[in-house]
């Protein structure tokens, strides 16, 4: 498949924040994160930039555009009254465009960092590829840390649904400029939808650790649906897929004219040895009924050690929110497991915690559920853990619910 390029739009704080290439130039220059090695200027179609960063080398297209706020994209963040009523004023904004290197997420940071670097006060992103708008104040707290966003803000799924019957078309926008095809389920209902969402959801982001792209018809190994039930997904073209459904059917063969024609493919199940072996696929609404018991989908280890730097290196803000009496905090803390338990890559457990106080640094805290693989704890035992072994945390305020990668809603004015 072709990767396309990934494409996001800044709209920046003043129009004049972009008016002058040389002052964006420059700051790009200042940024530590990369290094910009070559800017080739052309008048009429705008900066060409060789950014260099993490050993590789991207080209960066900058150019500036008419704005209008696009309607059906997914709004990802939080906007206080005074931003919305900026981004809604403004006309204007600076195109940044560039082609993924081999890490999808640590590019998605660069372009991130490439934005703030040049528009420090950006309003908001319009990220064209996975058609979500995302809070300039986000952006502005994504591009300073060292931990990159987490892989769901590379694509977004979304769910199609018929005027007259239930059924329900699921399908991703973001993958394409990560090197793999656009994810799809078809005939979806509005009862299942839910569950299919999450199956589409967890496959893209494992998806984005593999090295490669899955080749079609080829079984992976998602999750245990039920115990020994393995939820064995393959992918299969659209166009081959399509001729299994109506041609009018919601995301058929009609759907196809205008977009959804190029690299995307749908999602299938095997259900058993014999029709993997035998290449025999089936639908995923087979497991509709076991999908309902909310199977655990488990977290790769990558995903897990990204979450925990960004909830260690954010932990200062959990431990402000403790000195505010109306707050209720939570926290997952990684313990060892039992040594039968123990493999070389895995040997924790990572469970709920809540919190009783916080001193000196220490947590003190209650855990809220009966763990799987250490016999000695039990729900209800209170502990002193330190930042070591945190892995994640929320902080539930009477308004809102905050985690790590939420923080951004601290610098919002209050109403």
């Amino acid at each position: 498949m072709v990767k396309k390029k990934s494409q996001m739009l800044a709209v920046p704080a003043q129009y004049s924040d972009m008016e002058e290439p040389d002052v964006l130039v420059e700051r790009l220059r200042a940024c530590q994160d990369f290094t910009l090695q070559k800017v080739t200027s052309q008048e009429e179609e705008g900066l060409f930039l060789e950014i260099h960063c993490q050993d590789e080398l991207f080209q960066v297209e900058l150019y500036p555009m008419d704005f209008v706020l696009p309607e059906l994209y997914r709004c990802q963040h939080l906007f206080p009254d005074v931003d919305v009523d900026a981004i809604q004023r403004a006309q204007y904004g600076l195109a940044v465009e560039m082609e993924f290197g081999s890490n999808p997420l640590a590019s998605y940071h660069l372009q991130l960092k490439l934005i703030h670097a040049m528009l420090p006060e950006v309003l908001a992103v319009i990220d064209d590829s996975s058609e979500k708008i995302l809070s300039g104040r986000w952006v502005a707290l994504a591009a300073q840390s060292q931990v990159p966003p987490a892989p769901r803000y590379l694509f977004t799924a979304q769910a199609v649904s018929g005027e007259e019957d239930s059924c329900v078309w699921l399908h991703t926008h973001g993958l394409n400029r990560c090197g793999h095809p656009e994810l799809e389920v078809l005939n979806s209902t509005r009862d299942n939808y839910q569950q299919h969402y999450n199956v589409l959801e967890t496959l893209a982001n494992r998806l984005l650790e593999e090295p490669k792209p899955l080749e079609y018809g080829a079984p992976f190994f998602l999750a245990y649906v039920a115990a020994g039930t393995p939820l064995m997904v393959t992918l299969i073209h659209w166009e081959q897929a399509v001729k299994l459904y109506p041609e009018e059917m919601l995301g058929g063969k009609n759907d196809r004219q205008e977009g959804h024609n190029e690299d995307t493919c749908v999602v299938f199940v095997y259900p058993s040895q014999e029709s993997l072996e035998e290449g025999r696929f089936s639908s995923l609404s087979i497991y509709d009924e076991l999908l309902q018991d909310n199977p655990i989908f488990m977290i790769s280890n990558e995903e897990t050690a990204r979450m925990r730097s960004l909830a260690v290196e954010r932990i200062s803000y959990f431990f402000d929110a403790f000195a505010q009496k109306d707050c209720k905090l939570l926290v997952k803390l990684g313990l060892l497991v039992d040594e039968e338990h123990s493999t070389q890559e895995n040997d924790r457990e990572h469970i709920w915690f809540e919190v009783l106080d916080i001193s000196q640094g220490r947590i003190k805290a209650r855990l809220t559920q009966e763990p799987y693989y250490i016999k000695g704890l039990h729900e209800g035992h209170e502990g002193i853990y330190g930042p070591e072994d945190v892995t994640d945390w929320l902080i539930f305020t009477p308004e809102k619910r905050i985690s790590p990668d939420d923080v951004y809603l601290f610098s919002l004015p209050q109403i």
